[in-house]
């Protein structure tokens, strides 16, 4: 293999092994190797199977911890019983719940285990416990070995009826094994070797490569204790402790920036020469502020979205003009950034920059929802409160003066702005329409126009206002039913949408070398496909459970 780091097994069973190590100049540690262990579970493997675990098992246990070993299975398909990882306990019960049955792809697992080793790792250990003859693969013998290109096969041949030890030498280093004593010498003859590679590894750059001859099964002759230089180390811990104080230092920069930008827009300033001059010209907002606003209003009006938020804050009780809510939510937006960027970095500043903005989004459409929702609920209520009156000998404007006067908000302020619409000369019938319009609220344009079909035709208003309201109150105890029977459907899309959530959360904390894998190849495509499809299953959930409209 074209690797610093090279293995020359000889092993003779019934006699002595010769071991010969060589490693090429260059300082390494323990986390440059990795170890897979593949295991054939093809049905002419049935009965040395147990034989095999039980060596498998000898094997894990007798690998240093800081090891991480991989457990992968072949029949007729090849299964990862899980990817390299340092807790045994994961390897011990998946190598107990191995079965046999099926063909051999021999060649699918050399193909499949060299694509699961952490990309970064120098060195690279594959063991396969085999009788050796492939059966149903669908690569081929030149793509396996292709694959174990810069990966070091170790493979245990145990003696079955259909062994063929010619495929297992195409692929590397062999070990033949006739009984279960012999598989468990064959895996503590490779777990000396993994040991021995660890230990010449930890060799300084400054080494001349060396050889080891062990002249017994059992005794592996220790490499020369020569301690790690730790300059690497204290050098990368350097590095990053100042990468650490550079982001710091620009957050807090930055937070200092957007407080000051803060200050400029929200706190007014007066100019000092003015007020010895005795100009007592009011307070206002700095010269920054006011072009600030400016520009952001000329921004709003020139995409078409200023009359549209200035609604949605009315509707929301929200009390600032649009460009001022959008200079606030931007500026605590790129404050909230920078100290995201001081404490974790460039990436985790831009997720809560974004995150601010959307907070404020949410914000006002659920401030909007509340106070419709609220509207709607008193509606019938005021138009009762409008029929008492007329009935009592008032004019329509009289009655809409009483709802300003004694309903609970919101309707109190919204009618209080439909009569000062109507003083200010505006037709009532009209103000009431945007009313409708801007609470998004059917019912009311239902009033409005009975109103209006009264003033064309005549009748009694207060008796066709009454039978409205009763529609209206009838609807709304209809709509209560409904939300009541699919409460338990919003529930259940509620959990199914939060749970995977969770659960990656959880599997993030609890397994973080399982979650590793999400982070880039396959899985990483399996992780945003898995997002897509949620994101798709919450909308039809929710069409689902909002398709009945009243």
């Amino acid at each position: 293999m074209k690797r610093s780091l090279q293995f020359l097994v000889s092993l003779v069973l019934g006699g002595l092994a010769v071991v010969s190590i060589g490693t090429t100049a260059g300082a390494q540690t323990s986390d440059d190797v990795e170890v897979i262990l593949a295991i054939d579970t093809s049905g002419s493997m049935d009965d040395a199977l147990e034989a095999a675990k039980a060596a498998a098992n000898e094997f894990v246990a007798s690998m240093p911890p800081y090891v991480a070993i991989g457990l992968e299975t072949f029949a007729d398909t090849v299964t990862v019983l899980s990817p390299p990882t340092t807790d045994r306990s994961v390897l011990t019960t998946q190598i107990a719940s191995i079965t046999a049955s099926g063909d051999t792809a021999l060649y699918d697992l050399v193909v499949t285990a060299s694509q699961h080793f952490t990309p970064t790792v120098e060195h690279k250990v594959l063991v396969v416990l085999s009788d050796g003859k492939d059966e149903g693969s669908l690569a081929t013998l030149d793509d396996a070995i292709a694959a174990a290109e810069g990966v070091q096969v170790e493979a245990i041949s145990l003696t079955t009826s259909e062994t063929d030890l010619d495929s297992l030498t195409a692929l590397g280093q062999v070990t033949a094994a006739d009984d279960a004593v012999g598989v468990s010498a064959a895996f503590a003859r490779v777990a000396g070797l993994v040991v021995e590679v660890i230990e010449s590894v930890t060799v300084p750059s400054s080494a001349v490569p060396t050889t080891t001859t062990i002249t017994s099964p059992a005794v592996v002759s220790p490499a020369p204790s020569v301690a790690p230089a730790p300059a690497p180390a204290i050098a990368a811990q350097a590095v990053e402790a100042s990468t650490s104080s550079t982001w710091l230092l620009l957050g807090t920069a930055g937070v200092f920036a957007g407080l000051f930008m803060i200050g400029l827009l929200l706190f007014p300033r007066e100019r000092v020469s003015k007020a010895r001059l005795g100009t007592n010209k009011p307070r206002s907002a700095s010269d920054f502020g006011t072009r600030t606003m400016s520009a952001i209003e000329e921004a709003l009006e020139r995409h078409g979205k200023r009359t549209d938020l200035g609604t949605a804050l009315a509707v929301a009780d929200i009390s600032a003009k649009p460009a001022e809510f959008v200079a606030t939510v931007g500026v605590v937006a790129v404050v909230a950034g920078l100290v995201g960027l001081a404490l974790s970095g460039p990436l985790v500043g831009l997720l809560v920059g974004i995150g601010v903005c959307f907070a404020a989004r949410f914000h006002v459409r659920r401030s909007q929802a509340k106070r419709r929702g609220a509207f709607a609920d008193q509606l019938p209520d005021v138009l009762q409160l409008v029929t008492t009156a007329l009935r009592s000998g008032f004019g329509l404007t009289q009655a809409l003066e009483s709802v300003a006067e004694e309903a609970e908000e919101p309707a109190r302020s919204e009618f209080s702005h439909v009569l000062v619409e109507s003083r200010m000369g505006r037709d009532l019938s009209d103000s009431m329409r945007a009313l409708a319009q801007r609470m998004q609220s059917k019912d009311l344009e239902w009033v409005v126009a009975a109103i209006d079909i009264n003033r064309e035709t005549g009748g009694n208003l207060s008796e066709v206002l009454h039978t409205v309201g009763a529609t209206i109150r009838e609807r709304g105890r209809m709509a209560r039913q409904v939300r009541t029977l699919t409460a338990e459907g919003r529930l259940s899309a509620r959990i199914l949408l939060a749970l995977p959530l969770l659960m990656l959360v959880w599997q993030w904390r609890a397994n973080p070398d399982n979650f590793e894998l999400l982070t880039y190849g396959v899985g990483l495509i399996a992780l945003c496909f898995a997002g897509i499809l949620m994101i798709l299953g919450g909308i039809w959930v929710h069409k689902i459970v909002n398709s009945v409209a009243l």
